[in-house]
């Protein structure tokens, strides 16, 4: 199993292969150097997985400095009630690669937390800020959207401490002869290096909140009780509201004749279902405006 997951966490990340961090966590800047990842002995990782109908955990414990550049890490993995399987790696926090303690020959990158202070393409649309919760601290988030023709995923990093809160991918795989979407999701569960808001986040009077009607009409539009056209209807609604914000000229009149890709679908159930929340779900078409997929 444990390989299957991490086949899923690289097959989704290589956009974020060269993201590095922009902030730096305001209680660790003095005691981590710039373009680094920013980790100490006893920080702890633990996220929940789900591939499928298999549910896993995978824990990251943060343990001895090896020298000033690298840390020994330790994986425990543990699928649907099995036991704990260890794994021991040790991290470059320079270049953030991650190599086996029993074979060095294995090496991949750490994607569960990235260097600090981060930098990215701000012109590129698929990588967008967010605001989101995360165990009642409001933080701010940088969220990047991926599609192939076999592949859908969003993948979003805390900004300030480059720790990696969630995974949610869809995959066509072919076994055999026969097709079949896996559905994939990581999810950050707890942590002792997030303990306190973002430094700049916006005020609860600028939290995203979508009416219920627009989830009702996601439902329905997954479901094909609606089509196309009435779902970009409600985007526009959202867009005329201040709800969803997009460049000026990349906006336009309602386009009767719309086709959305079909996976963007598994999106708008996800989000009626309340699997994401209501920020992820608005960054979403936010991306699909600007990069001209729809047009509204």
């Amino acid at each position: 199993m444990k390989f299957r997951m991490d086949f899923f966490i690289i097959a989704v990340a290589v956009i974020f292969l060269t993201i590095h961090t922009e902030q730096a966590f305001s209680q660790q800047v003095n005691t981590c150097q710039y373009h680094t990842i920013c980790v100490h002995p006893g920080d702890v990782l633990r996220y929940s997985d789900t591939i499928g109908s298999t549910n896993s955990s995978e824990t990251y414990n943060f343990e001895d400095m090896i020298d000033s550049s690298h840390i020994r890490v330790v994986q425990q993995n543990r699928a649907n009630g099995s036991e704990i399987k260890n794994f021991t790696m040790i991290l470059n926090l320079k270049t953030g690669f991650a190599q086996s303690e029993q074979d060095s020959s294995i090496t991949s990158p750490f994607l569960q937390i990235l260097s600090t202070p981060m930098k990215y393409n701000k012109t590129d649309s698929s990588i967008t800020q967010i605001f989101t919760d995360f165990n009642g601290f409001n933080r701010t988030a940088l969220s990047a959207f991926h599609s192939t023709d076999n592949n859908t995923s969003n993948m979003v990093f805390d900004a300030e401490t480059g720790i990696l809160l969630e995974i949610k991918s869809a995959s066509l795989i072919t076994t055999g002869n026969t097709p079949q979407l896996v559905d994939f999701s990581s999810e950050l569960t707890d942590t002792n290096i997030i303990n306190s808001d973002s430094s700049g986040i916006l005020s609860s009077n600028n939290v995203v909140s979508i009416p219920s009607w627009i989830k009702n009409n996601a439902r329905y539009w997954h479901d094909g009780t609606i089509d196309d056209s009435t779902f970009a209807q409600g985007i526009q609604y959202m867009i005329k509201q201040g709800i969803i914000t997009i460049p000026p000229t990349q906006s336009g009149q309602a386009n009767p004749g719309i086709a959305i890709p079909a996976w963007i679908k598994n999106n708008a159930e996800y989000w009626a279902s309340g699997d994401i929340d209501d920020g992820t779900f608005v960054n979403g078409i936010q991306y699909l405006i600007t990069s001209g997929i729809i047009q509204v």
